[in-house]
């Protein structure tokens, strides 16, 4: 992980913004063609707004902030809110200013981004336990996180372990009515799912189990997240991390490696509770009077043993 966060960084260093607007506006037309029709999207600039108001797919652009440095919060913060504004007012899109995870925001960032939310009513995301590191920072600073940052220059001198999981450690600067999506939970266990039951009351759990296995090469412990009755979606990560932004590719994978899990379950992971999330489910999500939903169908199923196989195909139709 602390490799592929160095990487990134590089390559956002190097890329031009020409090369950019290209790979966002071949990004919509692959995830159209993939029947994706509304997507929870975490941008850190507006390179992807002008797409996104042509685009036929429903977007909520999630405006990611971080800045571990405390010093940095208000400025990181402006510049953040400048952004939502252009998205929000002059563009009229949907969005939100949302932290990036729970290891690279500050009080100070995390305070401000709470307020911004609550005054909003917006709905969140927040990048949970992809890594083990994620942990092991809070519990006791060691890891990747503080070595790979040092490497980049950040300073976390002023950081003082809490001795908790990640989530507990920052709870208090996330609005507990606000929707929050917990993205990757690679490594989170049943006590650390317990608090977040216990003390968020709009909860969702994203997976993105091929961009786990790019970077960590494992899943998160999708039975237990069942077990404990989370709301489960599905979400791809970016390009940075996956070979393709497809769901039913996310589902194949999940189907491989857990069989016992049905593909009406897998599907209701994949529609209704992401439009449940995004507050869009009164449009999309399910075939119900009055939505819209569109309809994918999906190729090589037996009807008398519905599950997903390695051939399995989606083709897209419009209603």
């Amino acid at each position: 992980m602390g490799e592929f966060v160095i990487n990134l960084q590089n390559a956002k260093q190097t890329a031009n913004k020409d090369e950019i607007v290209e790979a966002i506006v071949q990004a919509d037309l692959e995830m159209q063609k993939n029947g994706i029709v509304a997507v929870g999207d975490i941008s850190n600039t507006d390179y992807s707004f002008g797409t996104k108001a042509t685009s036929s797919i429903y977007y909520h652009t999630f405006i990611e902030v971080y800045a571990s440095m405390p010093w940095m919060a208000e400025e990181k913060f402006n510049r953040a809110e400048t952004i939502w504004d252009k998205l929000t007012g002059e563009l009229k899109l949907n969005g939100s200013i949302t932290p990036h995870a729970t290891y690279s925001v500050s009080k100070p960032l995390f305070e401000l981004i709470k307020k911004h939310a609550e005054t909003h009513s917006s709905i969140l995301s927040i990048h949970h336990q992809e890594a083990m590191d994620e942990t092991l920072f809070f519990l006791n600073k060691t890891g990747w996180i503080i070595e790979s940052m040092k490497k980049l220059g950040i300073d976390y001198s002023w950081f003082q372990a809490t001795g908790k999981p990640p989530l507990e450690s920052v709870a208090g600067f996330l609005p507990e009515a606000s929707p929050l999506l917990l993205v990757h939970n690679t490594f989170t266990v049943e006590n650390e799912i317990g608090f977040a039951l216990s003390n968020f009351k709009n909860l969702f759990w994203c997976l993105c189990p091929n961009a786990n296995l790019y970077i960590e090469n494992r899943l998160p412990d999708i039975p237990l997240l069942r077990k404990k009755s989370c709301k489960l979606t599905i979400g791809t990560d970016s390009l940075a991390s996956n070979h393709q932004l497809s769901v039913l590719t996310e589902l194949k994978t999940i189907s491989q490696a857990f069989p016992e899990i049905s593909l009406a379950e897998l599907l209701q992971w994949a529609t209704l509770n992401g439009a449940q999330f995004l507050g869009v489910d009164d449009r999309f999500g399910s075939f119900e009077k009055g939505k819209t939903p569109g309809i994918n169908l999906i190729s090589d199923i037996d009807v008398n043993h519905p599950v997903l196989t390695s051939n399995a195909n989606v083709l897209p139709y419009s209603l």
